[in-house]
C-alpha cells in the first residue's frame, strides 16, 4: 500500500475520537491517583472530579470506535478472523501487559522494602492465573467479548432496519444505563428476585455501544456538530452534579454516575464521537490525531507505569492541587507513552501483537 493510499484509507472522525479517549483514559486515571483522598467538597476535591468527569466516557468511545471501524457491511470480518487473528493478538497483548505490570509491581514493592517477599511472587502468580490483573487491563478483557460476538453483532447490524436497531439500542440503555442507576434508590432498591438480573452490566455492555458507534457513525451527519455539543455538555452536567450531589450527601465518594454505563457518562460518549462524525467526516488528513490514534493502544497499555512510579515518588493528586497535577500527571503519562510506541512500533511482533 502506497503512504497515499494509507492516509486515504485513514477514519478521521475515529481518529478524533480515540485521540479524545486517550486523554481522557490520562485524565482519569491521574485524577484517580488519590485525588478523592483530598475533604469532600473542598476546592481540591471539585477540582479534582471536574478532571476525573470531563471525559469520563473515554473507554465507552473507545468501544463506539470499534463498532464503527468492524461492523460497517462493507468491511469483511469472518468468524475465522476473528479467532485466528483479533482474540489472538488481544488475548497475547494481555498476557504479556499483565507480565509486566505483575513484575512492575514486584520491583516497586522491592524498592520500598529492599527485598521480593516470597508472598509477593506467589500473590503475583496467584493473580496472574486468575486473571487478576492491572485494573486498567480490564479494556482488554472486555473487549475480547466484543470481538467474540462479532459475527452476531455484524449480522444484526447488517440485517436489521432501522426501528429494529433503534428498538434494540433503547432496551440497551435502559437496562444497562438507567436501570442500574435506579436500582440504588427506592423503589427499585427494594425489588428482589429476577428482575434484579435484567441489568446488562458493563462488560456486556460493551457490545451494546459497538452497535451504537455504528449507528452514529451513519446517522449523526444528519445533525448539526453543535447538537452533539449539547448532548456532551448535558452528559457531563449529569456526571459531574450527580457525583456532586450523591457524595455530598453520602459523606464519601459516590462512584454511581461515575460507571462506563451510567446515563449521564453514554451522553457524553455520544457527544463526542457524534460530534468528530459531524465535524470531521469531510476532513482529508490530519496528521496530528492520525499519529495520536495509532499510537492510543500502546499509551493505554503503558502508561500505569509512568503513573504509578509518580507514586512512589510521592508525586500525585492526593500531594499536589488536582486543578493543576492531574493535567500535569497526565500529559506525561502521554509523553510517556508516545515515546515508548515510537520505539517499540520499529519491532515487528511487538507491534503487530503487542502494541
Amino acid at each position: 500500500m502506497s503512504a497515499q493510499e494509507h492516509h486515504a484509507s485513514r477514519n478521521i472522525p475515529v481518529d478524533a475520537a480515540k485521540t479524545a479517549a486517550i486523554f481522557g483514559t490520562l485524565l482519569i486515571h491521574a485524577s484517580a491517583m488519590g485525588g478523592f483522598a483530598w475533604e469532600i467538597g473542598s476546592f481540591n476535591w471539585v477540582c479534582n472530579l471536574v478532571w476525573s468527569s470531563v471525559l469520563r466516557c473515554a473507554v465507552p468511545v473507545f468501544f463506539l470506535c470499534s463498532g464503527a471501524l468492524l461492523l460497517p457491511s462493507e468491511k469483511e470480518v469472518t468468524t475465522h478472523a476473528v479467532w485466528r487473528k483479533y482474540i489472538p493478538r488481544i488475548l497475547v497483548a494481555l498476557l504479556f501487559w499483565a507480565v509486566v505490570y505483575a513484575g512492575w509491581d514486584l520491583f516497586l514493592g522491592r524498592l520500598r522494602t529492599g527485598v521480593v517477599e516470597l508472598t509477593a511472587l506467589r500473590q503475583a502468580g496467584q493473580n496472574l492465573l486468575r486473571f487478576n490483573h492491572k485494573n486498567h487491563l480490564y479494556y482488554l478483557h472486555v473487549i475480547l467479548l466484543v470481538y467474540a460476538m462479532l459475527p452476531v453483532t455484524r449480522l444484526f447490524a447488517a440485517k436489521a432496519d432501522q426501528q429494529t436497531l433503534r428498538y434494540a439500542l433503547a432496551v440497551w440503555f435502559v437496562l444497562g444505563s438507567v436501570y442500574p442507576l435506579l436500582r440504588a434508590v427506592s423503589p427499585l432498591a427494594a425489588v428482589v428476585g429476577i428482575p434484579t438480573q435484567y441489568v446488562i452490566n458493563l462488560t456486556w455492555g460493551a457490545v451494546g455501544y459497538g452497535l451504537l458507534g455504528h449507528v452514529l457513525t451513519k446517522e449523526a451527519g444528519e445533525y448539526r456538530p453543535s447538537t452533539f455539543v449539547w448532548v456532551y455538555l448535558a452528559g457531563f452536567a449529569f456526571t459531574f452534579g450527580g457525583t456532586l450531589i450523591a457524595s455530598l450527601r453520602a459523606g464519601t465518594l459516590v462512584q454511581s454516575f461515575l460507571q462506563g454505563t451510567a446515563p449521564g457518562v453514554c451522553l457524553q460518549a455520544v457527544g463526542i464521537y457524534g460530534f468528530c462524525v459531524g465535524a470531521f467526516s469531510k476532513k482529508k488528513r490530519w496528521p496530528v490525531v492520525e499519529t495520536v490514534s495509532k499510537a492510543s493502544f500502546c499509551i493505554y497499555l503503558v502508561h500505569m507505569i509512568l503513573l504509578d512510579y509518580a507514586v512512589f515518588r510521592g508525586i500525585s493528586a492526593a500531594v499536589y492541587a488536582p486543578l493543576w497535577s492531574v493535567p500535569c500527571l497526565s500529559a506525561a503519562a502521554f509523553l510517556f507513552g508516545l515515546a515508548v510506541w515510537l520505539v517499540l512500533r520499529r519491532v515487528p511482533l511487538i507491534n503487530r501483537y503487542l502494541i
